[in-house]
C-alpha cells in the first residue's frame, strides 16, 4: 500500500466516523424534538381540560385531570380530541366532584358587624350635643346643613 492510499483510507475512515456521529446527533435531536412536542401537547391539553372541568363545576379540576391523563387522545393538530367525552365520563363517574352552583366570587364577611351611620339631617344635628357634633365628619355636616 502506498502512502497516498493509506492517507485516503484514513480520511475515509475519519469521514465515516464523522458521519456516524452526525447521524447519532441528528437522531438524538429528533428524539428531543419529539419529547418537547409531546410535552407541549400535554400542557395545552391540560390547560384546555382543566378549564373545561372548572366550567363544568369541578371542585378539584387538577386532581380530576390526573385521573384522565393517560386516556387523552390527540388529533393531527395536537389538540385533545376526546376532552369533552372525558369530562362527561368524569361527571358520570364522580358526580360528587362537581357542583351545579358556583361559589360566590366574594362575600362581605364583615357585613352587619359595624353600625351603619345614619344619614345626617338638620333635625338629627339639632338633637346632638356639641361634643357629638365635634366628632362628626365636617363634610357631612356641611352637606346636611345645605340641604333644604
Amino acid at each position: 500500500m502506498n502512502e497516498e492510499t493509506r492517507t485516503n483510507t484514513e480520511a475515509d475512515s475519519q469521514n465515516a466516523d464523522q458521519e456516524w456521529q452526525d447521524i447519532a446527533e441528528l437522531e438524538s435531536l429528533r428524539r428531543e424534538n419529539e419529547e418537547l412536542r409531546s410535552e407541549v401537547r400535554h400542557r395545552d391539553a391540560r390547560e384546555s381540560i382543566v378549564t373545561g372541568l372548572r366550567n363544568a363545576g369541578a371542585i378539584s379540576p387538577d386532581l380530576l385531570y390526573g385521573t384522565i391523563r393517560p386516556e387523552i387522545e390527540f388529533d393531527e393538530a395536537g389538540k385533545a380530541a376526546n376532552a369533552d367525552g372525558l369530562i362527561a365520563d368524569l361527571r358520570r363517574k364522580y358526580p360528587d366532584q362537581f357542583t351545579s352552583a358556583r361559589p360566590a366570587e366574594a362575600i362581605d364577611a364583615g357585613a352587619g358587624t359595624q353600625r351603619q351611620p345614619q344619614p345626617l339631617s338638620k333635625d338629627a344635628l339639632g338633637r346632638m350635643s356639641p361634643d357629638e357634633i365635634r366628632r362628626l365628619d365636617w363634610a357631612d355636616v356641611r352637606e346636611a346643613l345645605s340641604r333644604r
